[in-house]
């Protein structure tokens, strides 16, 4: 079988190789040009990079899945993170002219400084901000936002508190406007961290009241816009903050997001101009087959690509039988040609391990061909699989595979299409799984509860390297630890390698942790994708990026070239 040749990508997230002195620098001093110009104001930024922006109108915006709750530091849904990233800010954020989403220019934070080799990193905040409901933001707000995120009260799920937790020893607030992060260890992931679309700072005197559910109903940002009335399932209305420190933006007057789940009913909109755009981020809705089929009708519309820091994935719930079982989960391992994936469906993308395939840490093919599930002899995996699902009914009895179901998300194309995918390689070894469509919340909740056998979705990182990866997917009580299997050689490994200085070294222990977490087969990588995204040429100030959580989803550097709207306001 003959695969479409991937495109690779020319500049990778080396920015990230945590330890390393020179890279510190570069994560300190980020892209100049683009930082000064951002102290500047927006309009410098615009214009360093060739544009006028207009003032004014209003933008219709696309929602691509349900708004469960709004504390975007209790979930890690798409749609929650679009919808609600308008009303908050950073510390700092990345350039929206950026691609790769690394050049960090200021937010809430105005300056910074790293100090003691790394450990230290000193914000200085902007003076007179407020949040939406008037309050003064000061430190404490900061403080209170790390200090929840990595220790979260009991009934809050934190998916990004141990990826926090890993690299920050404390947070001290001196003084309103001062915050100290001191770090476990020197590592060029500390500033990037804050850089994060998620790593928003949240109203302390609102959540303290009840830490677990005051901004799930709730949204009281300090961000360029504000809600202009409670949101429907349907819709979302913002209007401009006229009290946002950044005094020239946002750039429009208002937003309005219209959340449609359903792909067609998506591609209608955007070519009627019901809405301008697939969404504020790329996601997999907008597959490569759709994105094609809209730019073909009109030379207007703007078709971006960009392969993605995120996996597709087929988690196995090892606490429960039969996939408490190693042979199992390695005998569906071993049955899943990953290359499949990519040519049978509607997604492109990349065949990896554990870590991005395209970036600094991603295992070499020839390695990985080594490791369960990736060999290139299919004949030989097949007859695998069935060897070791033979040994296993003959020591614990036969499976019956017609009360195994894998969970899908209705409202998440790839989520079924990759189920359906996997039920035609399974069939090969005689298994034979049903799939259980559901919405994808309540798929995403039963992955965190564990109240499932088989579940099909993807998990995007918030950084290329393993702090984040594995310290998400695979450590053990890690953000996004669906699968439930602890791997005490992994978790060693991992300490060991957050702080290493030499690059090369720490990419040894983290290929030892791929291939233990890849062999144990409970949590299978089908792909890493390329995402696509579909725009009309009047949309400016964004840029479609390789991280999925880019502060671009702020929309405040977004504006409409249409002539009828000024240059000023």
């Amino acid at each position: 079988m003959m695969f479409r040749k991937l495109r690779m990508l020319t500049c990778c997230m080396s920015v990230l190789l945590v330890g390393s002195t020179v890279l510190l620098a570069s994560a300190q001093q980020a892209a100049k040009s683009d930082l000064e110009a951002a102290q500047q104001g927006a309009i410098a930024l615009a214009a360093s990079h060739g544009e006028k922006p207009r003032y004014g109108g209003t933008f219709l915006s696309a929602g691509n899945e349900e708004i469960s709750h709004y504390d975007m530091h209790q979930t890690s849904l798409g749609g929650i993170y679009a919808a609600v990233s308008p009303a908050y800010n950073c510390l700092i954020r990345t350039s929206p002219y950026d691609p790769m989403a690394m050049d960090i220019i200021p937010e809430l934070a105005k300056t910074w400084e790293i100090s003691d080799v790394g450990k230290t990193l000193t914000f200085h905040l902007h003076h007179g901000v407020q949040w939406h409901d008037g309050t003064p933001f000061s430190s404490a707000d900061v403080q209170y936002t790390i200090e929840r995120i990595m220790h979260p009260p009991k009934g809050m799920v934190s998916p990004r508190g141990p990826v926090f937790a890993a690299l920050i020893e404390r947070v001290e607030a001196p003084d309103p406007n001062t915050v100290v992060i001191h770090a476990k260890g020197p590592s060029g992931l500390l500033l990037p961290l804050f850089a994060n679309g998620w790593s928003t700072i949240i109203p302390k005197h609102i959540a303290e009241k009840d830490p677990v559910n005051a901004l799930k109903t709730r949204v009281i940002g300090t961000g360029p816009f504000r809600l202009k009335e409670p949101p429907t399932t349907s819709l979302w209305k913002y209007e401009r903050n006229p009290n946002y420190f950044q005094k020239d933006r946002p750039f429009l007057d208002a937003l309005e997001i219209h959340i449609m789940a359903d792909p067609q009913s998506l591609l209608a909109a955007i070519l009627s101009k019901r809405v301008f755009w697939s969404d504020a981020f790329p996601h997999a809705n907008m597959d490569r087959d759709m994105s094609q089929s809209a730019a073909r009708q009109n030379a207007h519309l703007i078709r971006s690509s960009s392969s993605m820091v995120l996996v597709y994935h087929l988690t196995l719930q090892s606490e429960k039988p039969p996939f408490d079982d190693v042979r199992v989960r390695q005998a569906i391992s071993e049955a899943l040609q990953r290359e499949a994936f990519i040519e049978l469906g509607t997604q492109s993308g990349a065949v990896g391990t554990g870590n991005y395939p395209l970036g600094p840490w991603g295992m070499p093919k020839e390695m990985r061909n080594q490791l369960i599930g990736y060999g290139p002899d299919m004949a030989k995996r097949i007859a695998h699989a069935k060897e070791l699902l033979a040994s296993y009914e003959k020591e614990k009895g036969k499976i019956d595979w017609s009360k195994i179901k894998a969970q899908c998300a209705s409202n998440i194309k790839l989520s079924c299409e990759n189920g359906q995918i996997m039920q035609q390689l399974l069939k090969k070894i005689n298994v034979h799984i049903e799939l259980q469509p559901m919405i994808l919340s309540q798929l995403r909740g039963n992955e965190i509860s564990g109240d499932y056998l088989m579940s099909l979705l993807g998990a995007a990182m918030n950084f290329d390297d393993p702090i984040d990866t594995f310290g998400q997917l695979f450590v053990t009580n890690g953000g996004r630890w669906y699968q439930r299997r602890s791997l005490p050689a992994v978790d060693a490994l991992f300490e060991q390698q957050k702080f290493m200085a030499d690059p090369e070294a720490r990419k040894k222990v983290v290929w030892d942790m791929d291939t233990i977490v890849i062999n144990d087969s409970s949590y299978l990588i089908l792909m890493w994708p390329e995402f696509y995204h579909v725009r009309w040429d009047f949309v400016k100030g964004w840029t479609q990026t390789s991280n999925l959580w880019s502060t671009n989803t702020r929309m405040d550097t977004v504006w409409l070239d249409l002539p009828e709207l000024p240059h000023t306001r």
